[in-house]
This record gives structure tokens, C-alpha cells and sequence, in this order.
């Protein structure tokens, strides 16, 4: 009988099968993405021994001080190191007979030695590397970037001496591996190092291991100390955070679009089981009347669906293996291993996927119990029949005959109206909305939400350099009749105070007018002692706009004045920005320049030049950076963006197409009854594509400002944990704006095909 009604009606039953394996496929893809990520991630981080704590430092550096700073917090540090690393500019690594110029001032390249007790560089298989004398090791950012395999050359060129270097292994590097992080580590052998180090600047790397549950105090002991602290400084879990970060945010965006999907099937499978009791309402009579018991009429009719769930699965083991491939690409943080815990949660997720439309299936089927067999004999139906007599047509209107039946069929169903409004709705701000996100991260102004201002170009210039550097690219940009504008800000090391804690922070000092952020709440900080807090740093302080905050910079705390609230993604999403520091102005950390061109500059040419100018100061494009440092979350973004497009068109066909085979049956008697009267099946459609279109169009609408309204919230739950927040999504362009239209128009192709069957002429007596 399963097999039956399969051969019976193969559209409803193919539609069905479709829905269930493109649900269950998708939730495995993203079940099977998030589960490798994580579970990579911390095999990475547990093979590799991962530093609890990163403190970058350039100049000199006196390890006594460290070692007698571990020797008196042995309660909380269990181990630490200083690894040497050398400087090496982008224009003289040439990889494939290229020059990586053209990351210059966005990646910052090391070269290292293996590290000697913790923070190991794995190979491929999980240990770590090892070179000898003319290897080298790349990051795994590099070998995908340019191609890259064991026995590539690779030239590296130190003040004019040019060595060439034989690829021996791909570098897995839990602290610097993904494109978030724009230092990568190469690693040579000591004896090619200490060559190289004679003619390359030191940049010190000071790592600890530290006792669990230790790094709020070690942050305060650390900064009490006043020990090194000139570079960027990370912990343990914004490491593990930034890692899983490109993947993970996939990873979630699959999975709630296989939940909307798994909930439209859900719907879908509810249709399908209606339409099949209106349609076996006699034989569901004759089996109660010659003697079978509800459960077992409900058990027959279950097998039927059951095996299309059973088919499902194997479609979707067919469709989530590509798909799951798809989604993660080139792990940023790899399965080191052959055990990949993703391929079984896969599965997992496939099997429970299509378990769960069967058992709401076998809920729907137990209205069985309450047909009478009597009333299924003589009434062909098993639904209650409807008690409000609908309105007499008023022939006098100017409106086809068509036109008003089917706007009739949809107000005396206005339930089921409105549910397929909803469903076209949730399809359409399915397939828009990932799209909607992608545009808008990949957008130019997208930086302002970063802590970014919006400019042409931004030049860095690192404390522990030339001291005179900062000044004389000033006077240069100041003279440059190119230059539009350009503002110059300092960062510092500070303490926020908070009633619990304290928290050190990157305190941007300068004009903040000139290049504005988007503020999620206040204004930018206008006079001395007010300032501007990122969001984590002011969640994490306790305060808000129009709330004080003390900041301790050089021993010495002032008030300030809290005058705006700001989303930002770099310096680990903790960071202030103030016109002025009070008092001792503490530690430094580095220069920024942000730059304004001349209309008809060339950005790229004109950053070429500044960089040769000044040497110390790393320049580049603003868009070029956000390129190579979010390029990959974007083309990620982009193809679960197609993913989710695809499904929703290809669902909405479904659910049309097995919608219209519930109106056929529940009409059949109108609808024999109008071919009677002469209407010829073309017209007979008609009314199914006025329903369809008027259905898809409400759905439209209401999929269009579901996205707008809720774009915002999902980009900003997206980056709320690494310090992000809501923010208005970018206009539509390019595919965006096809999106919803197709998904609406795969709706009415749907209600066409379900409209090819017309009612035969037979029997009518």
C-alpha cells in the first residue's frame, strides 16, 4: 500500500521526500561544520599546547625580569617562553615566482624557530614540524593562498640577499592560523635563522601557560608588574574564539536555516497527511467497517510515510557529504587525526532530521480514531465540514469569473491562507537574509562597525621602532599635495577600574571627529575627559553612556566621562578612544594614520609610495585589508548564502506543488462540477495561479520586511561575541535583490504544476 500510493501520486510523494532530505541534509551540514570546528579546534589547541596568554613585544627585552616575575606567581603561571622572531616585509617573500606585496601592511610575516617546550607549529599529521637547513615551513594561510605543496620554492630576500627555501611541510598554528590574525609565522631551521638575523629586526613573543581559571589575575599581576607590554596581547580563549570564528559562523547560519526548513517540512508533511485522509476517506471507512481497529489503520497509513522518510535519508547522505565539503572549504582550524567527531554528529543530525517529521506523521494520524466509518462511507472526507456558507458571487463586478473564485477559495480558507503566506514569508528572509549579511560584511563602509573609520588608506607604525618615524610621516602627509586629509592617533595601554575588576584596554587617543565610527549608543568623544568604550569593554567596566569610568594609565587614575558605546572587532573587542590621556600617558603601543586621497589618486600606487618613503610604517588600502583579513569568512558567508537561496526556491516549489494537490482534493466535486458547465482546464488553472500569485506576493512583502527588520538583530547576534553588535544591513544589490523574487516565483510554479491534474469527467452520476 506504501508503494501504492508512491506509484498513486508521485508528485506529492517525490515533493515530500525532496522536503525531508533537503531539511535533514542541510541540518547535517551544519551540525556536522560546527561540530568539526570545535572539536578541530581544541584537538589543535590540545596537540599544539596553546598558550594561555600572548604578549607581543619589540625592542629590547630582559628576561631576567620575566623569570623572576614567574618565579614569585607560580600559583598561576605553569610555564612560560620567549620566542625570537624575525620581521620579514612582504615585498621580499617571493612565493610561485610572486611577490606577496600585495599583502604588505596587512599581514605581518615571522620567522621562527620551532618552539622549544609549548605554542608548537604542527605538520600535517598532528606533531610538531621540523626543517632543516634550506626548509621551511608555511602557515596553512600561505599553502592555500598561493597553492602551495611540499618541494614549492620559496625566496625570501633580506636587504638585497636572496635565499631560496624548499617547502617542507604545512604549518597548523593555533595561535596565528586564521586570516583574523594578521601575523603569520614561517618556520626555518636555527642555524637559516640565525643567518637571517643578522640583516632582520626582532620581535619578541612572550607566552605563558598558565593554572586554570588564572587569567584575570594574571592580566592584574602582569600589569602591576610593569613588564614588557609594547604589541598586541590575546588570551587563551579569544585565541580559541578568532580560530573557530570563520567556521563557527557558518556553521550556525546553517543550522538555523535547516531549522526554518525542517519547520516549513514539518508543515509540508502536515498538508500531505490531510490530503491523503480526504483522499482515503472511503477506504479508511471500509477498513473500520469490515473490522480493523484505529491503531492499525493509523500503523498501515504510517508505513507509507515512514518509507518516504526512509528514502529521504538516503537523498540526504547523497546531498550533505557535497554539502558539508562545501561549508568547510580549507579548515582554518583542521581535523588533525583521521577521527572526524562532525562525520558521526552528521549522520546523527540526518537520522533525527527525518525521524522527526514521521512521529509528527503518526501524531496527526491518530484523528483516525475519531472517523466514523458510516460518515467516511457517505461524506467524501475526513475534515469537519465548514459551517459558514460562503458569499454569492456579485456578477455585475468587472472581474473575471476566475479571478473571483480564487480570491473566495483563499477568504473562506483564511487560516490556510495565512499559514502559506507565513511559510513563502520564512522561505523568502531564508534565501535574502544570508545574502543581505554577506553583502553587508563584504561592504566597504562595513569597517565603521569594526572600530574602523572609514578611509582610503591607514598607515601603522609599531612602538620599539625608529622613535622619529611617527613625526616624519606626519610632515609628510601634511605636504603631500595628494593628501585630502589624514588623522594621527596614539594607543596606550590603560586599566579600566570597575567595581570588581580591572581590565586593560587599548586607549586610542586623538581626534576622533575627523574619520567617525558608528556608535551603537552616544556620540564620539568631543572634549578632554570624555571617552568611548567598545562594547565588551564597557559591559565588562559595568557602565554606560552618561556613566564615569576611572582609568589608570602610568600608576595614576582619572575619571572619565563614558559619551558613547562602539562595536569593534580588533585588540580582542576591548578598546576606549579618548581626545586626550590625563597624566602619565603609560605604555605605548602604536601609531595609526588615517588617510583621505585627492580624487584621481590611485589607492594602490599612492600606499606603494608611502611605504617605500617611510619604512617603518606599515600602509595599506583599507579595503584591501579587510579583504585579505575577512576574505574568508565572506567567500564562507557567500556559500551558505547560495545553500540556503537553492533550498528555499527549490522548498517553496515543493510546498506549492503539494498544497495544490490538497485544494484539487478537497475541490473535486467543484471542480468537476465547473468542467461540466464548460470551463475548459485552462481556466481551471487560472484560479490556481491567481491563488498562487496573490499567496506568493503577500509572502513577498512580508519575507522583505522580515529581512529588513531582522537583519540587523542576526548580523549583530553573529558578532556580538567577539565584540560586535547589530547593525543596518547594506542596500540590496546584485543578488539580493533577485533573491526574494525567485523564491516567490519557484511558489507559483509550484501551484502550476499542481494544477496540471484536472478532474475527469466520469462517473459524475
Amino acid at each position: 500500500m506504501a508503494f501504492a500510493r508512491i506509484r498513486g501520486n508521485p508528485v506529492s510523494s517525490v515533493s515530500l521526500i525532496l522536503l525531508m532530505a533537503i531539511s535533514s541534509a542541510t541540518a547535517g551540514a551544519g551540525v556536522a561544520t560546527l561540530v568539526s570546528t570545535i572539536g578541530a579546534t581544541e584537538r589543535l589547541f590540545a596537540l599544539a599546547e596553546a598558550p594561555d596568554a600572548v604578549q607581543m613585544h619589540v625592542g629590547p627585552l630582559e628576561t631576567a625580569s620575566l623569570d623572576s616575575f614567574v618565579a614569585t606567581h607560580q600559583d598561576i603561571i605553569d610555564d612560560h617562553q620567549v620566542q625570537d622572531a624575525l620581521q620579514l616585509d612582504n615585498q621580499d617573500l617571493r612565493v610561485q615566482g610572486t611577490s606577496d606585496a600585495a599583502r604588505d601592511g596587512v599581514m605581518d610575516l615571522l620567522l621562527v624557530t620551532q618552539s622549544p617546550r609549548f605554542d608548537f607549529l604542527l605538520g600535517p599529521d598532528g606533531t610538531p614540524t621540523n626543517v632543516r637547513d634550506g626548509e621551511i615551513a608555511v602557515p596553512g594561510y600561505y599553502a592555500d593562498a598561493y597553492d602551495l605543496v611540499r618541494g614549492d620554492p620559496v625566496e625570501i630576500s633580506a636587504h638585497g640577499d636572496v635565499r631560496t627555501f624548499t617547502v617542507a611541510d604545512i604549518v597548523h598554528d593555533a595561535q596565528m592560523g586564521p586570516s583574523l590574525v594578521n601575523s603569520k609565522r614561517f618556520v626555518v631551521s636555527e642555524g637559516d635563522w640565525n643567518d637571517l638575523a643578522e640583516r632582520l629586526p626582532v620581535e619578541h613573543i612572550i607566552t605563558f601557560r598558565l593554572v586554570d581559571d588564572a587569567g584575570d589575575r594574571f592580566a592584574e599581576a602582569y600589569r602591576q608588574a610593569g613588564l614588557p607590554a609594547n604589541g598586541a596581547a590575546v588570551d587563551g580563549s579569544l585565541l580559541r574564539l578568532i580560530t573557530a570564528l570563520t567556521d563557527g559562523i557558518v556553521a550556525i547560519l546553517t543550522i538555523l536555516v535547516s531549522i526554518v526548513l525542517l519547520a516549513i517540512t514539518m508543515l509540508c508533511l502536515r498538508i500531505m497527511v490531510l490530503t491523503a485522509l480526504e483522499q482515503d476517506a472511503r477506504r479508511i471507512g471500509v477498513m473500520r467497517a469490515i473490522g480493523f481497529s484505529h491503531r492499525e489503520v493509523s500503523s498501515t497509513l504510517l508505513l507509507g510515510y515512514a518509507v518516504h522518510s526512509g528514502l529521504a535519508v538516503l537523498v540526504a547522505l547523497l546531498l550533505v557529504f557535497p554539502a558539508s565539503a562545501l561549508l568547510r572549504g580549507g579548515d582554518v582550524a583542521p581535523s588533525v587525526g583521521r577521527d572526524d567527531p562532525g562525520n558521526l554528529a552528521m549522520l546523527l543530525a540526518v537520522v533525527v532530521a527525518s525521524v522527526i517529521p514521521t512521529a509528527l506523521a503518526a501524531q496527526l494520524l491518530r484523528r483516525v480514531r475519531r472517523v466514523s466509518p458510516l460518515l467516511a462511507l457517505t461524506r467524501p472526507g475526513v475534515s469537519a465540514p465548514t459551517r459558514r456558507r460562503p458569499r454569492p458571487l456579485r456578477w455585475h463586478l468587472p472581474i473575471p469569473v476566475g479571478v473571483r473564485l480564487a480570491v473566495r477559495g483563499l477568504t473562506t480558507r483564511v487560516t490556510a491562507a495565512v499559514l502559506l503566506i507565513v511559510m513563502v514569508g520564512c522561505a523568502v528572509a531564508l534565501g535574502a537574509l544570508p545574502q543581505r549579511v554577506t553583502q553587508t560584511v563584504a561592504a566597504p563602509d562595513f569597517v565603521t562597525t569594526m572600530g574602523v573609520g572609514q578611509s582610503d588608506l591607514r598607515a601603522f607604525l609599531r612602538e620599539g621602532g625608529d622613535a622619529d618615524a611617527g613625526a616624519q610621516l606626519e610632515r609628510s602627509l601634511h605636504d603631500d599635495p595628494d593628501i585630502d586629509r589624514f588623522a594621527r592617533t596614539t594607543s596606550f595601554r590603560v586599566a579600566l577600574i570597575a567595581d570588581t575588576r580591572t581590565e586593560d584596554v587599548a586607549l586610542e587617543v586623538g581626534d576622533m571627529s575627523a574619520f567617525p565610527l558608528s556608535y551603537a549608543r552616544g556620540d564620539a568623544p568631543a572634549v578632554p575627559g570624555d571617552i568611548a568604550l567598545s562594547t565588551l569593554a564597557a559591559e565588562e567596566a559595568g557602565v554606560d553612556v552618561g556613566q564615569s569610568v576611572e582609568v589608570d594609565s602610568g600608576g595614576a587614575s582619572h575619571r572619565y566621562r563614558v559619551t558613547g558605546v562602539y562595536h569593534d572587532i580588533t585588540n580582542g573587542g576591548r578598546s576606549g578612544k579618548t581626545v586626550e590621556l590625563h597624566g602619565d600617558q603609560g605604555v605605548p603601543l602604536w601609531q595609526t594614520f588615517v588617510i583621505d586621497l585627492r580624487d584621481g589618486v590611485d589607492q594602490r600606487s599612492k600606499a606603494s609610495a608611502l611605504a617605500l618613503d617611510h619604512p617603518a610604517a606599515a600602509v595599506t588600502e583599507l579595503d584591501r585589508f579587510v579583504h585579505y583579513t575577512l576574505g574568508d569568512t565572506v567567500e564562507r558567508l557567500k556559500t551558505a548564502a547560495m545553500i540556503a537561496w537553492v533550498a528555499a526556491a527549490v522548498v517553496m516549489l515543493l510546498v506549492f506543488a503539494l498544497r495544490g494537490r490538497l485544494e484539487a482534493a478537497r475541490d473535486e466535486s467543484d471542480l468537476r462540477l465547473l468542467r461540466l458547465l464548460g470551463w475548459s482546464r485552462g481556466e481551471l488553472r487560472t484560479i490556481a495561479l491567481v491563488r498562487s500569485v496573490g499567496v506568493a506576493g503577500a509572502g513577498l512583502l512580508l519575507g522583505w520586511i522580515a529581512t529588513e527588520s531582522l537583519g540587523p538583530g542576526v548580523l549583530g547576534a553573529t558578532l556580538s561575541s567577539f565584540g560586535g553588535g547589530a547593525t543596518d544591513l547594506v542596500a540590496a544589490n546584485g543578488w539580493s535583490l533577485i533573491t526574494g523574487p525567485v523564491v516567490a516565483a519557484a511558489a507559483v510554479v509550484g501551484g502550476l504544476i499542481a494544477s496540471a491534474h484536472s478532474p475527469a469527467l466520469l462517473n459524475e452520476s
